[in-house]
């Protein structure tokens, strides 16, 4: 009696952990669809790769990360005064490479001078105009939920299986072991079913 006991809990923990390990394992495998005649096998990840892509790009979008963010964290007074200044430096840069040697020094750099001043003053305004124009567009032409659709897409599934198993390498250990856990129970409580019988 006390041998059929505890093969009915091995066995039960066994079928349990079996079952589960079968199931993580059908997250990814088998890659290619495999026919068993009216029905067909193929792990979750390789047959839904396209929606999960697209879902996926959804939600970065909406929830995440929105063009309009990515814009306004671009947009910052910092970045501005950083723009003015390689402009600046490049339109002193410029002038001094253009202008005539026969220009006095003097003259070329009260004109450098002048002309960087009015860029500095005019440039937040342009600068507000060329991100407004530039944002629109943007907005318009550029969509994260594609660009993140695309990149899941291109993802080799080889790839794509080792970095979910490396962020998750836990939680599917968990799973496969609470299979056991849970067939070990349902063993116990068949046990007990059948001794009280």
């Amino acid at each position: 009696m006390a041998l059929k006991i505890v093969t009915t809990l091995l066995i039960s923990t066994f079928i349990g952990y079996f079952t589960n390990v079968v199931a993580v394992k059908m997250l990814f495998w088998p890659r290619r669809p495999i026919n068993l005649g009216f029905y067909s096998v193929q792990g979750i990840l390789p047959k839904r790769q396209a929606q999960i892509a697209v879902s996926l790009g959804e939600l970065v979008e909406k929830e995440l990360l929105s063009m309009d963010d990515v814009l306004e964290q671009i947009n910052t007074p910092r970045n501005q005064q950083i723009i003015v200044a390689k402009i600046s430096a490049m339109v002193r840069d410029r002038l001094g490479e253009l202008l005539p040697r026969i220009i006095p020094g003097r003259l070329i750099q009260i004109m450098i001078d002048t002309l960087d001043k009015i860029l500095i003053q005019e440039s937040s305004q342009i600068i507000e105009q060329l991100f407004k124009y530039g944002s629109e567009y943007l907005t318009n032409e550029i969509h994260i939920s594609k660009i993140v659709e695309d990149k899941v897409n291109a993802f080799d599934l080889q790839q794509l299986e080792d970095m979910i198993k490396g962020i998750s390498a836990p939680e599917l250990t968990f799973i496969e072991v609470l299979g056991g856990v849970m067939g070990f129970t349902i063993g116990l409580v068949q046990v007990i079913i059948l001794l009280a019988a």
